[in-house]
């Protein structure tokens, strides 16, 4: 029961955000449209002749296909032109996001961006650098939309760092960043100089292009980008500049209305969303004179009539207080939603339904507002179910997608900040409680408190019951020296090691769980299972790693969870390491000429993830006296407030001046290295640490 009604207060919460950054939405889609979309660049690298004629074909049958807004036929055509090589890795993943993200598929677009970054990110090539310029400003774009700003300010900032060291920086794409840059800035209040920069070289850049290029085309994409940036400001309540930038925003449409190819219903448009959002502005500034004849200006507008412009003028009548305009302004919301074929998603709930309910409640409406309040009731248990199925079919598609590509690219999707979510979902679950059941709010709050620390307690137990099945106590017996240290990022997590020492023989083993929270630590528990399980049996790292995969893998993995774990086995008389790699990061082992490097290793596939590998070991004549660090990916993936890592360089650096005493030393040098690092900033991720020195 408590799990469904933490589901319902999720997608409450998602209506919130999605109705909030709805116009936001629709002005950054038509910024995207502005992005040239003639093919990025041919993919082909062959010199045969006849072999770049079709590459050129294909280039031609996919812009088509882009030109028909035939999204679903881009897909299978990127596809099959892709496996054929006529497209490279990274034009093809660039095509494959555009299709998902036009049909609303966005985290399908937002792996397929990723996995394209990472193809082209390290190369030079003048067509990797545009195919690199054109992904990162889309997937930009749609981190922004979706209000995912920090996430986009890590791709945004780098990707315009590179472009400008590589003589790019005259492009659209990466002027469009600069503005996603100084918008994302702005939302997570970090209106600063940086941000007033960012803007400001945009703006610039946009006017270069004018005067280069003085046609409608160039003026229309210098009025969508100052449209977003007029929005964002508005958004944020900073009305100041917001004016300042509509101003900039007017001298444009007074251009664009100069040009020979300029089209009047647009020059209308853009003239009428000026009007409203200087009535905003103005209002916003105590200017209530100024901000009503700007409003009377845009009621004698065309737009005015629209959907978009609808909520535009709500917005505005919201601001000024005039609850009976606002009223009026939304009494004609059910014809206008028949006209346009719109249904009563989330979105059009809190966009619609729930403002039309606060605007006949203030303005005294009340026999309306009830009525608002039970269709409210009405409508959202269908909006709730549609939503969930929506996102049941997209989640089934990415996972499976994530699957087929992971042997690929190894690039694996973040989750969302659950933290973020819970906290939109308390503040609309007021708000619903409130016009539902207001006489019984105290029980209800009183219920879900109880609620919460009930599962609170569990979780503290799961932690427990988790921390126990890793070992606190290390072997006590000369020429052992060993330690080791895990903590979760959440209450439970998916990282594990262990140890099983048997005569002369030592096996060691770090995991790291896909996911995090109880169902990666249920998956960890099965893999520290049979770790111990083989390891009593004597058998080698590779067979250990071939068996657990069998267990773990196939159709009892419904979730398709898989780990990757690093195993080795000591011969302690002897100092022989025999180990086997499954995907995991690379220990490091001390000695030699650089004091400390990466262990070189054989690629394994994590295990999990397909029934019936044939795992490969290694092995190294003798470790003795050379200590041997095994760890997850929460040591060099530790990021500060700045969104940097720890990294692998560093870790080298921090190993290297610390002198080996004991591995207990090593560890704890390590912990206070990343902590220090963090500065403050949560963890992102488990982190387990293993040390290990045989003498």
């Amino acid at each position: 029961m408590y799990v469904n009604f933490l589901y319902i207060c999720s997608r409450i919460s998602n209506l919130a955000i999605f109705g909030t950054i709805n116009a936001m939405r629709k002005n950054l889609l038509i910024l995207a449209l502005s992005i040239t979309l003639i093919p990025i660049l041919n993919g082909c690298s062959k010199d045969d002749a006849d072999f770049k004629k079709r590459c050129e074909e294909a280039e031609r049958v996919v812009y088509e296909a882009y030109l028909d807004k035939d999204y679903k036929r881009i897909l299978t055509l990127t596809d099959s032109v892709r496996k054929d090589g006529l497209f490279s890795e990274g034009k093809a993943c660039y095509w494959m996001g555009y299709a998902y993200d036009r049909l609303m598929r966005k985290r399908m677009a937002e792996l397929y961006w990723k996995t394209g970054i990472a193809a082209v990110e390290n190369s030079t090539d003048d067509e990797d650098v545009r195919v690199y310029a054109g992904i990162t400003n889309r997937l930009t774009g749609l981190l922004t939309t979706w209000t995912e700003y920090e996430a986009a300010l890590k791709v945004a900032i780098p990707a315009t760092e590179r472009l400008k060291s590589l003589g790019r920086d005259t492009t659209s794409e990466y002027t469009n960043m600069l503005i996603y840059i100084g918008c994302c800035r702005s939302r997570l209040g970090l209106s600063d100089k940086n941000t007033f920069n960012s803007l400001e070289e945009a703006y610039s850049a946009h006017l270069n292009n004018i005067k280069h290029y003085p046609n409608a085309i160039s003026y229309r994409d210098a009025i969508v980008g100052v449209i977003n940036i007029c929005y964002n400001y508005l958004e944020i309540g900073d009305y100041e500049n917001a004016q300042v930038w509509l101003e900039r925003m007017k001298q444009l449409i007074d251009g664009y209305e100069k040009q020979a190819d300029m089209r009047p219903d647009y020059a209308e448009k853009q003239q009428a969303r000026y009007d409203i959002y200087m009535a905003r502005a103005l209002e916003g500034l105590g200017r209530k004179d100024e901000a009503a004849e700007a409003y009377r200006k845009f009621c004698e507008t065309d737009f005015f009539k629209t959907a978009e412009g609808n909520i535009l003028a709500s917005d505005y009548l919201r601001l000024a207080g005039r609850w009976q305009d606002a009223a009026d302004n939304f009494g004609s919301m059910n014809e206008m939603m028949k006209a346009y074929g719109t249904s009563y998603s989330l979105e059009n709930i809190q966009k619609m339904l729930l403002k039309k309910y606060e605007v006949n409640m203030k303005a005294g409406r009340l026999d309306t507002a009830r009525a608002v309040s039970i269709s409210i009731t009405e409508q959202l248990d269908s909006a709730i179910t549609l939503s969930r199925s929506a996102e049941a079919r997209e989640e089934a598609a990415v996972h499976q997608k994530e699957l087929e590509m992971t042997a690929e690219n190894e690039r694996y999707m973040r989750q969302q900040h659950i933290t973020r979510l819970a906290i939109m979902a308390a503040v609309i679950l007021l708000l619903f409680v409130y016009i539902v059941v207001r006489h019984r709010v105290q029980a209800r709050l009183a219920k879900v408190k109880a609620e919460q620390e009930r599962i609170q307690s569990e979780l503290r137990i799961a932690r427990d019951i988790q921390m126990s099945m890793v070992p606190d106590v290390f072997p006590e017996r000369e020429g052992i020296n060993m330690f080791a240290y895990m903590k979760p990022a959440k209450e439970v997590g998916g990282d594990l090691y262990g140890y099983i020492l048997h005569d002369d023989k030592l096996y060691v083993a770090v995991g790291d769980v896909s996911g995090k929270g109880v169902p990666a630590s249920l998956f960890m528990a099965q893999a520290t299972r049979l770790f111990q399980t083989m390891a009593k049996q004597n058998m080698m790292p590779a067979e250990i790693c071939t068996r657990m995969n069998d267990a773990l893998s196939g159709e009892d993995n419904e979730n398709g969870m898989f780990v990757t774990f690093w195993l080795g086995l000591v011969d302690l008389p002897t100092g022989h390491l025999y180990y086997c790699n499954a995907g995991h990061n690379p220990p490091v082992i001390g000695g030699g000429d650089n004091q400390c490097e990466f262990l070189e290793m054989n690629p394994n596939a994590p295990i999990g993830l397909w029934p019936g590998l044939e795992y490969e070991g290694e092995e190294i004549d003798c470790i003795k006296n050379r200590p041997l660090l095994i760890y997850t990916d929460g040591l060099n993936e530790a990021e500060n407030p700045q969104l940097e890592q720890f990294g692998d360089e560093r870790l080298l650096a921090t190993l290297r001046e610390t002198n080996f005493e004991n591995a207990v030393q090593v560890i704890e040098s390590l912990k206070q290295a990343v902590e220090t690092f963090r500065n403050g900033a949560e963890p992102n991720d488990d982190l387990t640490m293993m040390c290990l020195n045989i003498s």
